[in-house]
């Protein structure tokens, strides 16, 4: 147990309220308004907010089955919302099923004792596995469901899935520079040296207007000139990928919430930053540089440029810059580990995918023999029929 004396869903239990499960877009037309205000109050990455859910999943609708909502409603707003889908016949899940584009969770939950008993509950009651990723690992709302599902004698996993690179913005560049690793800012400041002894060094924040789908289409084409390009996966070589940048972008800009941070010399594009601000911190999405200038270190100079600047402005606190990577740790002040939380029902099928998933490594998971051994243990269990299913479950 974590140390709680009784079920959390006990400290509400006079509490009325009532689930709704709707499409993405009768959602947030139906809840938008308090969809927000729980996305402000719960200090949520972007990834929650209604604005990301409508554009991602007009994006990306068509890379599995229908997403629904699953809000929690009362009187005084929604207390929590669950984007998920349900997949699988056998064994039945509710997953956040998102893919890299949605580096942070996409559920809210408020900070009340009860809100995710009752969402363990309300899922759980149609499904025999729980998969929410990804999460925080140490956030409260990863512990509040671990510790309701512990309550209800209900396996769980949290499976480690890397950690989120931050940099904590102090009230001064001094202070920060400090923090920072000296050969990594010595080595920037003599970039930003070269960079302008080449020529006309220009930084510039655009948050909207007229210049930003050019600027925009002048971003996208630098990301494919680089090993992006080459091996990688940059936004232009999926229409799916595209249609959601380009959207979020303009919408993010229409609600003061997007930041595209750029660095040109002699009036040509060297480095960018695609970032969102919400709720006091600014998210690094997408950024690149140009090969030809990769000597002058131009994504560093940028980046300085732009933290220098925020600091300025005081109005954002964290900056999160992704997935850790090597080059990421050199920024970082600290880590935020990341998770995915699944939750199995005591059950055969919940049982079973517990099993296989807590016992075999994800590598092993992948290989196709592993998978049709697996799909050929639950055609077993289905062919049993639910009654056998009913008498070995109570016999367990």
């Amino acid at each position: 147990m974590t140390g709680l004396t009784q079920d959390p869903a006990r400290h509400d239990a006079g509490r009325i309220d009532r689930w709704v499960d709707l499409d993405i877009e009768t959602a947030i037309a139906r809840l938008g308004e308090a969809w927000t205000r729980l996305s402000d109050t719960a200090e949520a990455p972007p990834t929650a907010d209604p604005l990301w859910q409508r554009i991602y999943w007009r994006a990306f609708r068509d890379h599995g089955g229908d997403v629904r909502v699953h809000a929690l409603c009362a009187d005084d707003g929604v207390a929590a919302i669950v984007p998920v889908r349900l997949r699988g016949r056998i064994l039945r899940q509710w997953a956040s099923d998102v893919n890299a584009h949605a580096p942070y969770r996409t559920f809210l939950l408020a900070r009340a004792p009860h809100v995710a008993a009752r969402v363990l509950d309300h899922l759980m009651s149609s499904a025999h596995m729980l998969d929410l990723g990804p999460a925080g690992t140490e956030a409260p709302e990863t512990d509040a469901l671990v510790s309701a599902a512990q309550w209800r004698k209900l396996r769980v996993a949290r499976d480690a899935r890397g950690a989120d690179a931050v940099v904590d913005l102090p009230s001064s560049w001094a202070e920060l520079r400090q923090a920072l690793s000296p050969k990594l800012v010595g080595n920037t400041r003599r970039a930003l040296r070269h960079l302008r002894d080449e020529g006309r060094l220009d930084f510039a924040i655009l948050t909207g207007g007229e210049q930003l789908e050019r600027a925009l289409e002048e971003c996208f084409a630098l990301e494919t000139l680089g090993w992006k390009g080459r091996h990688g996966s940059p936004i232009r070589s999926s229409p799916d990928t595209l249609q959601f940048y380009s959207e979020l972008a303009d919408d993010a800009s229409s609600a003061g919430r997007f930041a595209l941070y750029t660095l040109r010399l002699n009036g040509a594009l060297i480095a960018f930053e695609y970032c969102l601000r919400h709720n006091g911190r600014l998210d690094l999405l997408k950024q690149s540089y140009h090969p030809a200038f990769g000597r002058h270190s131009p994504g560093n100079v940028l980046r300085v440029l732009l933290l220098q600047h925020e600091i300025a402005t005081g109005e954002i606190s964290s900056y999160h810059i992704g997935l850790v990577s090597e080059w990421k740790q050199r920024w970082a002040t600290r880590l935020e580990p990341r998770c995915h939380v699944r939750i199995y029902d005591p059950g055969v099928r919940g049982t079973l995918a517990y099993l296989v998933k807590s016992w075999l490594p994800a590598a092993a998971r992948r290989q196709p023999a592993v998978r049709a051994t697996a799909r050929w243990l639950l055609e077993r269990l289905r062919q049993i029929g639910f009654l056998m299913l009913a008498v070995v479950e109570f016999a367990c």
